[in-house]
């Protein structure tokens, strides 16, 4: 989504191509050798077919690709399905909602570090490696990061009202509204290993929630085990009393989430050095573990990948 391009209909055509290569899923989505009536165009990427497809509309004149796998003349076969995999049909809606994911997208960058360091590029031919490379970001944007962290723990609540158009239909048919409420848990490490610089530097993690509209923040302190009871806050505090100081697990924590199971999202504020835990049995609270810097994010990064997303501070701005 982060990588969406200026073409709604040709952005979700090439979409289409990509997770019918690698998915082989049942929606009408066509191959890309029904396209391109080509094998060597197999299982390629997203800007690779979207700039292909751009190709064919200029050279062969391609008006659509529609669900069957043919070019088509833009329209839509009739039922549902076939709409919904009909890039002329449904490509402008099916995209608008398409927004940027900043740690999927750093996620993707390492990656495309990594093969640029290493040469490993496989069969990605020379222009296209430039094209790849020229979509890099700058590094990890905390705040960006809490932000889009925050909207992805939101629940949201619909409800329909005459006060607002439909999106569709005008005011012929009720629009919605949507309220949002969170449950957010944030884990603050207090272990010796996290100066006290780093441990006011979580509280102010907790804090920054408040100027993004949520009302209420669970917090929890974690060494070796819970220190205290979980507090409760409404609005940004200047002073927490801090309990612990001892060794670092995150098993306690993990424990935690499995007894409480109604939070939608928990952030593991820590320097990052201790064991890694067990997976959750809870997968209803979404778990973002970020690190004081990016050292321990490095080193952290490829176990705990697995139970969570992953981010680091950047700098020591305490205000963030």
């Amino acid at each position: 989504y982060t990588r969406r391009q200026d073409l709604a209909e040709w952005a979700y055509a090439a979409s289409n191509l990509t997770l019918q290569e690698y998915l082989e899923t049942a929606l009408p989505f066509p191959r890309a050798q029904d396209v391109f009536g080509d094998e060597a165009f197999d299982k390629q990427y997203y800007e690779f077919y979207y700039y292909k497809l751009l190709e064919l509309v200029q050279t062969d004149g391609l008006t659509g690709v529609d669900g069957g796998g043919a070019p088509s003349g833009g329209g839509a076969d009739g039922g549902n399905l076939a709409t919904y995999a009909d890039p002329s049909a449904s490509g402008q809606q099916n995209t608008e909602s398409w927004g940027a994911d900043e740690l999927q997208a750093e996620m993707i960058d390492d990656k495309i570090r990594t093969a640029h360091e290493t040469q490993s590029w496989g069969t990605v031919a020379g222009r296209w490696r430039e094209r790849i490379l020229a979509s890099l970001r700058p590094k990890l944007n905390y705040r960006a990061v809490l932000r889009q962290f925050r909207t992805s723990v939101l629940s949201v609540h619909r409800r329909l009202t005459r006060m607002k158009p439909n999106r569709r239909y005008g005011f012929l048919y009720m629009g919605s509204r949507y309220d949002f409420t969170t449950r957010l848990l944030v884990a603050v490490d207090v272990s010796g290993s996290m100066p006290t610089e780093d441990v006011a530097q979580g509280f102010s993690v907790v804090n920054r929630f408040f100027t993004y509209g949520v009302s209420s923040i669970d917090v929890i302190q974690f060494d070796t085990e819970i220190q205290g009871q979980p507090m409760t806050l409404k609005r940004a505090r200047r002073e927490i009393e801090v309990q612990g100081r001892g060794g670092t697990n995150f098993s306690p924590v993990i424990d935690f989430i499995d007894e409480h199971v109604g939070y939608d999202g928990l952030i593991v504020f820590t320097d990052g050095y201790a064991p890694v835990p067990r997976q959750p049995v809870n997968r209803r609270t979404r778990i973002l573990w970020l690190f004081t810097n990016e050292t321990s994010y490095n080193a952290m990064y490829p176990r705990l990948s697995q139970i969570g997303r992953v981010a680091f501070l950047k700098g020591t701005d305490a205000s963030i």
